[in-house]
């Protein structure tokens, strides 16, 4: 059998998996974080999104959904408010959850791959 290069459009029929190096989905602009976002798979009702990330912005947000995230390369320091500071780096992970509110310096270099999810549609990817 031929080595594939990958499913890199993704698919919500059971007998197709979205897969390929990390970085070889399709990316589009992510302007609000400096960088740009690539979409790996949606559900089809759209309440579960995989997508991987390059920003090297700074910036105070609010989680809009859960969000498990896995640093690919490059750090990101995170204060989330009333609780924590810590670094994540390349090969560590975090589970975010809604409503979180986190102070965010990405490293020129920060990427990520995340898995998003929510009772309702997610709108940010």
């Amino acid at each position: 059998m031929p080595e594939s290069q990958g499913n890199l459009t993704g698919s919500d029929e059971p007998s197709k998996v979205p897969f390929g190096k990390w970085d070889s989905f399709s990316w589009e602009p992510f302007p609000e974080w400096e960088g740009t976002k690539a979409i790996i798979s949606r559900s089809p009702d759209g309440k579960r999104v995989a997508a991987a990330f390059r920003e090297s912005a700074t910036g105070t947000f609010a989680y809009p959904c859960d969000e498990f995230t896995y640093v690919t390369a490059g750090s990101i320091k995170i204060h989330v408010h009333g609780g924590e500071r810590f670094t994540l780096k390349t090969g560590d992970c975090a589970y975010f959850t809604k409503g979180q509110t986190v102070d965010a310096e990405c490293s020129e270099d920060f990427a990520s791959v995340s898995m998003l999810s929510d009772t309702e549609p997610i709108t940010i990817v």
